[in-house]
């Protein structure tokens, strides 16, 4: 049998979750191709980096309000030249944090932190930073796919 006081417990739970829930706001996106992200903005708003090959496709970006952001990629392994470009120095102790929201279920459990470098290589995975400073790249070159996330919380 419930009581008021069980009620109320229960009413607050449940209140306090969902007020968990919309805390977090974040936004998601999905492209076929590079030109399809550049239609769209994703480029232009910094969800998508700038110079990725030409024939990227299935990218996805994801980012919340802060402007924290993350996303993946495809690219032909034989054009990986501009990405090249846009990468610094391999990463091969532990990267800067990645944290995303648990809803985007898209992002592989391997790059939500702790991240395991060792682990990471074994799959053929290198991290970069990017030349500007502003992101991490997880790139298996050999396959063709690319991961990104924002180097900080803003």
């Amino acid at each position: 049998m419930l009581t008021a006081g069980r009620i109320i417990c229960v009413g607050a739970v449940l209140a306090l979750a969902l007020g968990a829930c919309s805390a977090v706001r974040s936004e998601s996106d999905s492209f076929a191709t590079l030109q399809e992200a550049k239609a769209a903005g994703a480029i232009e708003r910094g969800w998508v980096p700038a110079g990725l090959p030409e024939k990227t496709t299935d990218l996805r970006d994801a980012h919340v309000p802060s402007g924290t952001h993350w996303g993946l990629f495809s690219f032909p392994p034989d054009d990986a030249t501009p990405l090249r470009a846009l990468v610094g120095d391999e990463i091969t102790t532990s990267p800067p944090p990645c944290n995303p929201p648990a809803r985007f279920e898209w992002w592989p459990r391997m790059l939500r932190s702790p991240i395991n470098v060792a682990s990471a290589h074994e799959t053929g995975l290198r991290f970069y930073t990017s030349r500007d400073g502003q992101r991490v790249f997880a790139v298996n070159w050999k396959q063709g796919r690319g991961f990104y996330w924002s180097v900080e919380e803003r």
